[in-house]
């Protein structure tokens, strides 16, 4: 049994299932949830208090781990004395298995049957032998209501241009902000410009957590639609899947954004992301955006 545990919104817990998934295909046995994380709602100013979001797609199929299942896998064992004045230090067992980074982790290719996954697995890499699967797996409900279609049919009319600005927590939330930071007017301007150099005609539909802060801030020399929340749907699905059908995109440091980019399967589009995923420049991050996509 593969159990992975799940954290953080919609974006991140899509790229964990797609790891686990991978793994539980490889090794051909059962892949469940750990949903400890998500349900606890401990005081903490470190933690962005998330729920469980897979469910808005109705081809996930995975299911909750029973507390038996995760302590039969995440559990400590006793490992050698590294010194003799060190007569036992507590360890993780083989079968728990903690991201150490954020480039893609070798040891993942060596995992066996029965593991614990911990950690975000934001790279391709993790499942690249079964992407037909998690596009499969991936697959979008029907848009809702009759202004999304509508939405939908003025995108694909267009040479259409994903602007995603994510603001929300990284800028109101101290650990956040820290941590991710928010990619500003700057990165906007010059994501712009370069795809404006690119592309004929560009429209920019732009997808936001803070539709009043776009409206007051963004200027384009260009069309540009502003998509209203009330084309979100339900967890911002139908955000996501008019998202996904724009030609090109300029994405934040937003694993949500990244997917409706990498959903996409334009041969032409043009992706471009942040240099800086996080605010730390030595956290490396080559793993985690294709190689086709322009970083700036």
């Amino acid at each position: 049994m593969i159990i992975v545990k799940l954290m953080g919104g919609l974006g991140n817990q899509m790229f964990q299932y797609a790891a686990g998934r991978g793994l539980s295909i490889k090794n051909n046995v059962e892949l469940k949830f750990d949903l400890t994380h998500l349900l606890d709602r401990s005081p903490s100013l470190s933690i962005v208090f998330r729920d469980y979001d897979l469910d808005v797609f109705p081809g996930i199929g995975a299911f909750a781990a029973t507390n038996d299942e995760i302590s039969a896998l995440f559990k400590i064992a006793p490992a050698r004395a590294l010194h003799q004045k060190i007569s036992r230090k507590i360890l993780p067992t083989k079968n728990y298995l903690k991201e150490k980074s954020f480039r893609f982790d070798e040891r993942f290719k060596k995992a066996g049957a029965n593991v614990y996954l911990d950690g975000y697995w934001q790279s391709e890499k993790y499942f690249s032998a079964i992407v037909q699967i998690i596009r499969k797996d991936f697959e979008f409900s029907p848009l809702s209501g009759h202004a999304n279609f509508a939405l939908l049919d003025n995108i694909k009319s267009a040479n259409s241009v994903c602007l995603n600005v994510r603001r929300g927590d990284f800028v109101s939330h101290a650990g956040s902000s820290g941590f991710h930071g928010f990619k500003g007017l700057d990165y906007i301007n010059n994501a712009v410009l370069h795809i404006g150099n690119k592309i004929s005609d560009p429209h920019f539909f732009i997808f936001s957590d803070d539709i009043e802060w776009c409206r007051e801030n963004i200027v384009l020399q260009h069309p540009v639609t502003i998509v209203d929340h009330l084309h979100a749907g339900k967890k911002f699905v139908d955000y996501l899947q008019l998202m996904t059908a724009c030609n090109h995109f300029i994405i934040p440091n937003s694993s949500f954004a990244w997917w409706a980019a990498w959903f996409n399967q334009n041969p032409d589009k043009i992706v471009v992301a942040p240099q800086l995923w996080f605010t730390d420049p030595l956290i490396d991050t080559s793993d985690l955006i294709p190689l086709s996509w322009f970083r700036l």
